[in-house]
């Protein structure tokens, strides 16, 4: 989980900057939920994105800040943890373009 405090920002431009700095990932914004994720439905590739527009703050979620999934479903779990570099990897890349389109508007 990585916490962001920026000056407030539209969540509108924030999706479609993510859809123009992440071509090659899905970004999911159903059920008023934001979510970047590789292809489909997996457990590594997805980084779930709460955003309060009004304050600035942002935070992000993946299945690694989950330790009550991770427990529960112990094979599933201990898949997660092999591949958990790669989930790292996929979150940080977010958080890093988050910066960049939010800095790029203010």
């Amino acid at each position: 989980m990585q916490r962001l405090q920026l000056k407030p920002f539209s969540k509108t431009e924030l999706i479609e900057g993510l859809k123009k700095t992440f071509p090659q990932y899905k970004i999911q914004t159903n059920f008023g939920s934001l979510q970047v994720r590789t292809s489909g439905f997996t457990l590594t590739g997805n980084v779930k994105i709460n955003a309060h527009p009004e304050t600035g703050k942002i935070t992000t979620q993946t299945q690694l800040d989950s330790g009550f999934f991770l427990i529960l479903y112990f094979p599933i779990g201990i898949y997660v943890m092999m591949k958990k570099e790669k989930i790292r990897k996929l979150e940080n890349e977010v958080v890093e373009g988050i910066k960049k389109i939010l800095n790029q508007e203010n």
